[in-house]
């Protein structure tokens, strides 16, 4: 029996994508909608312009805005990349493929927003642009107040939404995946190969902590545009980015301490961006240890307790910094967060009570299960004798051929 051909809907959540949508459309001042194969919509329209509206409602600019759509959906679809472009009446539009096993699927369509004057000639026109709108001096107006840009800016954008998007679909698919593997089991197999259902395990959490950090910073990036107009909101855009592209990598548990580094100094600006004065970091670990194997997401939940009670008003620091002893690098992360005493703490590497995303205990598993007992996590007072607490690790360093 031939399998139903797959649609859209059967690699995203509509509502959740709706709300990706309205959540980047209120962020970045862009208009968004989602297409089918066939052009057709299956979300509703983010954030269409005044202009972009009212020139849909005549018929003759309306077919030419179809027309558009449908030579960028296609051109992206041809070359499978993101495809930038200016519409018939002058502004900016992307069209996002959307392609599973090399099967055009639709495309995100965005845009409606002008360049900069100076970088109108970077772009072709899809379509000849004509001027004819002008004479309508409501539509004249309404064009003239259309949001100007950077192609910087776009460019963010729409590497942005690409990554995004396609972690959606690659998360859904891995989904299916797991359960027919799970279902394809014989009758008479055992759970006896625990590395099996660690890595399992494991895939579970990555997927956990990539949802409650997408809604985090989602989030942050629409209220921070809200409250200014572009530095700070683009910054946090492009940390974003680091922090989507770092998550989807699902098929290793190991990484290197720089990459760690990065995607804790990305959460970390982030986090700095919303709570201000209530949070300042350090991250002073020298270059030559970067290259040390160091197990996946190890320090997110060391970085997220020392920041625990930020949101809350209160004040709080937190100090990365590492020293070589013997043939280890050893990691300190260093907090004045005093809610937990070291009693608790221990406790929490050992305790394998259910939480949201990585927890302490993950940490310090899957350190012992790589490298061994002696690398587990260890807290204690602070070596500069201020309040809080020092929480450290271990990783073998690699050695120099």
């Amino acid at each position: 029996m031939l399998k139903e051909s797959k649609k859209l809907s059967d690699y995203l959540d509509i509502n959740f994508l709706q709300m990706l949508q309205d959540n980047c459309s209120r962020a970045m001042g862009l208009a968004f909608v989602t297409v089918d194969y066939r052009g057709c919509p299956i979300t509703q329209y983010s954030g269409f312009t005044p202009y972009c509206q009212l020139g849909r409602k005549q018929q003759r600019f309306f077919e030419m805005c179809k027309q558009c759509d449908a030579h960028g959906g296609l051109q992206a679809a041809i070359t499978g990349e993101p495809y930038i472009y200016r519409c018939h009446a002058g502004l900016v539009d992307f069209a996002l493929p959307l392609i599973q096993d090399g099967i055009y699927m639709g495309s995100l369509m965005g845009g409606q927003i002008r360049l900069n004057l100076e970088e109108k000639g970077e772009l072709e026109p899809i379509l000849p642009i004509e001027t004819d709108w002008r004479k309508d001096k409501a539509l004249d107006e309404a064009y003239n107040e259309t949001q100007m840009v950077s192609y910087e800016k776009i460019k963010s954008a729409v590497s942005l939404l690409h990554d995004v998007i396609i972690l959606m679909m690659q998360n859904s698919i891995r989904a299916e995946q797991d359960s027919e593997k799970m279902g394809a089991e014989p009758a008479g197999w055992k759970p006896d190969m625990e590395f099996s259902f660690q890595k399992q395990e494991l895939t579970s959490i990555k997927q956990q902590g990539k949802l409650h950090y997408f809604f985090f910073v989602m989030n942050i990036i629409s209220q921070l545009a809200f409250q200014e107009k572009a530095d700070r909101t683009e910054a946090v855009a492009y940390d974003f980015a680091s922090i989507m592209r770092y998550v989807t990598e699902l098929d290793h548990e190991i990484s290197t301490l720089g990459e760690e580094l990065n995607y804790i100094g990305a959460l970390l600006r982030i986090q700095k961006a919303w709570m201000g004065d209530e949070l300042n970091y350090s991250i002073s670990v020298p270059k030559q240890y970067w290259s040390a194997n160091c197990p996946y997401m190890v320090l997110e939940p060391l970085a997220a307790l020392a920041v625990q009670g930020c949101e809350a008003g209160e004040s709080h620091e937190i100090e990365i910094s590492a020293e070589e002893e013997q043939e280890d690098v050893v990691i300190y992360v260093a907090s004045d967060n005093t809610e937990m005493n070291l009693e608790e703490l221990n406790a929490k590497f050992s305790s394998s009570a259910q939480e949201e995303g990585f927890s302490l205990y993950d940490s310090n598993r899957n350190l012992k299960r790589i490298f061994g007992k002696p690398y587990g996590l260890s807290a204690g007072p602070r070596k500069d004798g201020k309040a809080g607490y020092m929480i450290c690790f271990r990783l073998p360093q690699k050695k120099k051929s």
